[in-house]
């Protein structure tokens, strides 16, 4: 349905594209409904919306939204997979792959001044216009920031568990993780590719920090 190669990533299969992957695990009965995640969905770019808003509804996806024109592509269409998962699609020919990951939290302005302080990036203003913010990060992956309208659930455990971001220097990151307010529930080894580490930061956004080993 989004494209991608799949193949086994981390704890079980995924969908990887050339700028990043969307990964899944076994839920054993913990997930809960994305609709009130503070993560709450994932942008893919597909070369046809409407061909894939069909394919969905025929696997018994839902339609929350039907092809649309979208606020940062020329269509879009959000839909929901049979397992929960809230996806938005859009047709991009400049932001292939992994597009975005949309968070909706309870002070858009502060949340988006805490990523460009901790994860760097290049707010683009102009693109989300008087809607959201939106941060643009290396492999041409994007961060939206949305104010929501009422408060949202951390999303560890829910359908929508997290975000990662790759850094050269898992101590380094600490440190300013630290300084912004926040502090690492879990650090550890990822053998035999990475060392990781897991926050939660604005409004419990869980997020995957990964330090790739030297080859």
């Amino acid at each position: 349905m989004l494209g991608g190669e799949p193949g086994e990533i981390g704890p079980g299969p995924g969908i990887r594209h050339h700028n990043g992957f969307v990964g899944t695990m076994p839920n054993e009965g913990m997930a809960g409904d994305g609709a009130v995640n503070v993560l709450d969905h994932v942008g893919i770019s597909v070369p046809d919306v409407r061909a894939a808003v069909e394919l969905i509804r025929e696997i018994g996806g839902e339609i929350r939204t039907e092809p649309q024109q979208g606020v940062t592509a020329p269509l879009i269409a959000h839909v929901t997979d049979p397992w929960g998962g809230r996806f938005e699609l859009l047709e991009d020919t400049e932001y292939t792959g992994v597009n975005h990951a949309h968070i909706f939290v309870s002070d858009a302005d502060a949340t988006r001044d805490w990523f460009l302080a901790v994860f760097g990036g290049e707010f683009v203003q102009e693109r989300g216009g008087d809607r959201f913010h939106t941060i643009l990060y290396p492999d041409n992956v994007w961060i939206h920031i949305s104010q929501a309208d009422e408060p949202r659930m951390s999303s560890r455990w829910r359908t929508a568990d997290h975000i990662g971001f790759r850094v050269p220097s898992l101590e380094a990151f600490r440190d300013t993780l630290v300084a912004s307010g926040y502090e690492p529930y879990l650090e550890r080894p990822n053998p035999p590719g990475a060392d990781l580490l897991f926050f939660e930061g604005p409004d419990g956004l869980h997020v995957e920090m990964t330090e790739p080993l030297a080859p």
